[in-house]
């Protein structure tokens, strides 16, 4: 986590080899070549997209060099976290968040106020994002069926909504990449949110899954 921040906050990520190089001259010596961290490996790494994770962090850096103030990779993004993320999986989550510019949602209320206005036309700018945890305890993800419902008429009403449901490991790439992912790519766990993935993102149901829909969507 903390070297994700770094990047997204332009920071050079130096390897074991600037230290030897440091102890070795005595002095502390400027970085080059393989002395510093230009790429961070993608999570889904076997994805068939074309975005190239290549130099992501040397992006930012380099962004900020030009004048960039503070990171935009997710500026009018809104971030409802689904789920049961631990006490420290969730500050570290949020704060990536922030770091990167998104708008975390605070409660079901607000995202609900916020669908609303999707839907309405009165906010076609902004991407709805529900980031899901892993867990498969809990098969709503925390997700109430009202809110399920109220996404699906956005999803089905509004050609401009632009609404996701991914797995977290979503926003890891996003970093990783220097770019807003799809969300194809990023199926969450528990079915309620699988569920809400597919009517987002497009997605056919399987077999197995058209089987447990009556139950949870």
């Amino acid at each position: 986590m903390k070297v994700m921040r770094s990047t997204l906050a332009g920071l050079p990520i130096l390897c074991p080899q600037w230290v030897n190089a440091c102890l070795s001259k005595g002095e502390i010596v400027s970085p080059t070549g393989d002395m510093s961290i230009r790429t961070l490996p993608r999570k889904q790494a076997d994805n068939d997209d074309e975005c190239d994770d290549r130099f992501g962090v040397a992006k930012y850096a380099a962004a900020f060099q030009k004048g960039m103030q503070s990171n935009t990779l997710l500026s009018g993004v809104k971030v409802l976290m689904c789920g049961s993320f631990g006490g420290s999986m969730a500050n570290d989550i949020k704060g990536l968040l922030q770091d990167a510019g998104a708008t975390i949602i605070s409660s079901i209320t607000v995202a609900s106020r916020n669908l609303s206005d999707m839907l309405s036309s009165a906010d076609t700018d902004t991407t709805f994002v529900f980031l899901c945890d892993d867990s498969l305890l809990d098969k709503s993800c925390g997700i109430s069926d009202s809110l399920y419902k109220q996404t699906k008429k956005v999803c089905d009403n509004s050609e401009d909504a632009k609404v996701m449901a991914v797995h977290f490991s979503w926003l890891f790439d996003c970093i990783s990449c220097a770019t807003l992912m799809l969300a194809t790519s990023y199926e969450p766990s528990a079915p309620r949110a699988k569920a809400l993935w597919r009517l987002a993102a497009g997605v056919e149901a399987d077999e197995e899954d058209q089987g447990k829909k009556s139950q949870f969507y």
